[in-house]
């Protein structure tokens, strides 16, 4: 019998992710970039899903917010392994985000996912929003630090 949510929890808590401090009373602000550390402690081949919940996000023009899987710190941005946006990956729920690592890319280890918000929108204007909780695929042993 498959779970009808095949996700676990690994995070959560209360993250304001944007230029505005204050926004969310109950959010700690971290600006407009934020790295979650990750351990993958078993993973059976194959890509890896994760699930992001936030709260507030609004799209503006179409600049959504890409997530990264293992960037550092001053170099190039890769391929993003998914977005924060208004598309409801799952329907009625538009603030849940599908995040998918590829399978040469998810391997044991130390990892990150970094949030970045949309720089293309004018300082002032950026979105505001609250990231809420991350969750993993149960086929896969994942831990938030390292």
């Amino acid at each position: 019998m498959t779970p009808a949510h095949p996700f676990y929890v690994v995070w959560t808590g209360a993250l304001n992710c944007g230029d505005t401090p204050g926004v969310f009373g109950d959010a700690a602000f971290v600006g407009l970039v934020v790295q979650l550390p990750v351990t993958v402690t078993f993973v059976p081949g194959g890509a890896v899903e994760f699930l992001l919940m936030t709260t507030h996000v609004e799209v503006f023009n179409g600049k959504v917010h890409p997530v990264y899987w293992d960037w550092e710190p001053g170099s190039a941005l890769s391929a993003p392994v998914g977005y924060i946006d208004d598309t409801e990956t799952i329907p009625g729920r538009p603030e849940v985000h599908r995040l998918t690592v590829p399978a040469p890319a998810a391997t044991i280890g130390r990892h990150s996912l970094t949030v970045v918000v949309n720089a293309d929108v004018a300082a002032g204007f950026r979105d505001d929003f609250v990231l809420k909780r991350l969750e993993v695929a149960d086929t896969v042993g994942v831990r938030v630090g390292w």
